[in-house]
C-alpha cells in the first residue's frame, strides 16, 4: 500500500485516465441511445447510413441493421441499464488507481481479464491490427499491473519481516537489561 504522501506512477494514472475516459464514453453513448428511446430506430439507422455514405451490403453493416431491427423500447432502457452500470465501474476503477488504492490494482487486472477470452473469440474469427492492438494492450496492461502487485506484496513482506525482527530484538534487549 501507498503512503498518502506518495503519489502513484504515471503509467498507474494514465491507466486512471483510460478507465475514466471509458466510462464518461459509456454515459455518453447511454444518454445518445437513451434520446432514441421513442423514435424509429430502424429509421434513424438508415437515415445515418445514407449520410455518412457507407454501404449496407458489408458484412458489419448488414449486422448492425439486423440488430437494429431486433431491437424494442424495453431492450433500449437495458441497454441503458448496462450502459450506466459499465461506466460506474470504469469511473471506480479509475478513481482507484488515480488514488493509488490497492483494490483497484486488482480490479483493474481482473477487469482487463475478463475480456481477453471474449477478445480472442473476436481475433479467431474476424483477425484484425485493431483487435490484435486492443488484445496486446490488455496484456500489457495486466502484466503491469501484476508486476506493480507483485513488488507491493514483496515490499509489504518485508516491512513484516522487519517490524518481527525489530520487535524480537527489543525483547531480547528488555530481557537481558531485567536480568542482574
Amino acid at each position: 500500500m501507498q503512503s498518502s504522501s506518495q503519489r502513484p506512477p504515471l503509467v498507474l494514472r494514465s491507466i486512471a485516465v483510460f478507465e475514466a475516459v471509458k466510462g464518461l464514453l459509456a454515459i455518453a453513448a447511454a444518454c445518445g441511445i437513451l434520446s432514441l428511446r421513442h423514435t424509429d430506430l430502424h429509421v434513424v439507422a438508415d437515415a445515418f447510413l445514407r449520410k455518412h455514405a457507407i454501404d449496407p451490403e458489408q458484412h458489419y453493416t448488414r449486422l448492425f441493421i439486423e440488430s437494429v431491427a431486433k431491437v424494442t423500447n424495453h431492450h433500449v432502457g437495458q441497454i441503458v441499464a448496462l450502459s450506466l452500470v459499465y461506466a460506474l465501474i470504469r469511473l471506480v476503477e479509475g478513481y482507484g488507481l488515480w488514488n493509488g488504492k490497492h483494490w483497484a490494482e486488482w480490479f483493474a487486472v481482473i477487469s482487463a481479464g475478463i475480456y481477453l477470452p471474449l477478445e480472442f473469440q473476436h481475433f479467431a474469427h474476424h483477425a484484425t491490427f485493431v483487435t490484435a492492438g486492443v488484445i496486446l494492450f490488455n496484456i500489457v496492461i495486466m502484466l503491469y499491473l501484476a508486476m506493480l502487485l507483485n513488488q507491493q506484496r514483496a515490499q509489504r513482506h518485508a516491512a513484516a519481516q522487519a517490524k518481527a525482527a525489530g520487535t524480537g530484538n527489543r525483547q531480547d534487549a528488555s530481557r537481558l537489561d531485567s536480568q542482574p
